[in-house]
């Protein structure tokens, strides 16, 4: 999961649209696999085009072990970010939603102007490439997507923000906001990007697993997975039948966020607009993951409540506005059988979401500093995949 944080809004505008009809083949497993043939020619946005400023690179840390500390860290970074901002008149904002690393935010006058500084949690490049995020930040900022990258440090990062709010389960269902949170996922999944490689949902949650301790070194947490009755050697026999089912779908691969919780959707009142942030997970991916894993996150981090997840109507007619953005068409072009198709692809990877956050919680239990429960909060996900898995994986697709 990611960091919290309300960021400059840039909206998304759309470069030269060229319409892309392919296939694509990867070696998967050793194997040939066609992920992606598109029936529909897609316009894409091609984010290479733009050119960027040059991001700073700073060889300095930013201790984030209390509030005073990550200031005086903030504080450094802000005098090679904005020299011309006096640093004896500065304001801070810590954030303290996130459950993946530390972030405050930094403004001189204006609060609108002002820059984040993420500070990456304890071991999390055991399993985020901070490389890859930082391409990630450059991909979306070309693409008119997101907020520009001022510069990187030892442990963190200094970027943009963005203005709005984050949308809560009440917001989420209504209109115009999730009307705007589909078609701004079909722009993000436009986006084309050079060197396309695997889809990572499956190598991330073997990853994760991997990384899952065999004995958690606090007792009380190995006593309660124990009593939950699940092992890292079921999980990880779990995920491979469930890659199997997947994987034989042969869904499109798209640029994916991969972790469109309700926290990393901002909602700008005033302009009407939505736009995605955090991109520390974002790759390429089964296109379907990103609707599921959003649908999955109706039902909330703190306090989760699974009856938020949204029944058929409203998937969709989220699915219909999603397909139209997507493929720019009229709401009313986009065939029955095309929204049956892919209700039945989403609520199957919603099952991949869950023990993607699953096997990720796992490993945060162990190694986070953060005051969060993440075994609770592991075990709750395993426990709506077990609880699921007949029923989506039994949906058949009727076209």
């Amino acid at each position: 999961m990611s960091s919290v944080a309300l960021r400059t809004i840039i909206l998304c505008r759309p470069g030269p649209w060229q319409h892309w009809l392919a296939s694509r083949s990867w070696q998967h497993n050793n194997n040939n696999v066609t992920l992606y043939t598109p029936v529909l020619s897609v316009p894409v946005i091609k984010c290479w085009e733009r050119k960027l400023k040059m991001t700073l690179t700073l060889e300095l840390s930013v201790d984030s072990s209390n509030v005073e500390s990550l200031k005086s860290g903030a504080r450094k970074i802000i005098s090679h970010v904005r020299p011309e901002w006096k640093q004896d008149e500065l304001q801070y904002k810590v954030y303290t939603d996130g459950i993946t690393n530390q972030l405050i935010g930094v403004w001189y006058n204006d609060r609108n102007s002002q820059l984040l500084i993420r500070v990456y949690g304890q071991m999390t490049e055991k399993f985020i490439d901070r490389g890859v995020e930082k391409n990630n930040f450059e991909i979306l900022h070309k693409a008119g997507c997101g907020p520009e990258l001022h510069a990187v440090f030892e442990n963190g990062l200094c970027y943009g923000y963005i203005v709005g709010e984050p949308v809560t389960p009440d917001q989420i269902i209504q209109v115009p906001i999730w009307e705007c949170v589909a078609n701004e996922m079909a722009t993000f999944h436009r986006i084309q990007v050079e060197n396309k490689e695997h889809p990572i949902l499956f190598p991330k949650i073997r990853r994760f697993f991997s990384l899952m301790p065999n004995k958690f070194s606090d007792p009380e947490k190995q006593k309660r997975l124990e009593k939950s009755g699940y092992t890292k050697e079921g999980l990880q026999k779990e995920v491979e039948v469930l890659a199997d089912k997947l994987e034989s779908l042969k869904c499109p691969v798209v640029f994916s966020h991969n972790d469109i919780l309700l926290a990393n959707v901002i909602w700008n009142n005033n302009k009407r607009t939505v736009n995605f942030i955090d991109y520390e997970y974002g790759g390429p991916n089964f296109q379907p993951f990103d609707i599921a894993n959003h649908f999955n996150e109706f039902a909330g981090i703190d306090e989760v409540d699974y009856s938020r997840y949204p029944n058929k109507a409203f998937q969709c007619k989220w699915l219909r506005t999603y397909l139209a953005g997507y493929t720019k068409r009229a709401q009313e072009d986009v065939l029955e059988e095309e929204v049956e198709k892919w209700y039945v692809w989403v609520n199957k990877f919603a099952l991949s979401s869950h023990l993607f956050w699953g096997s990720w919680a796992m490993v945060q239990a162990e190694y986070s500093t953060i005051d969060f429960d993440f075994l609770g909060y592991g075990i709750i996900r395993l426990n709506e995949h077990f609880a699921k898995k007949d029923e989506y994986l039994g949906l058949k697709v009727s076209c």
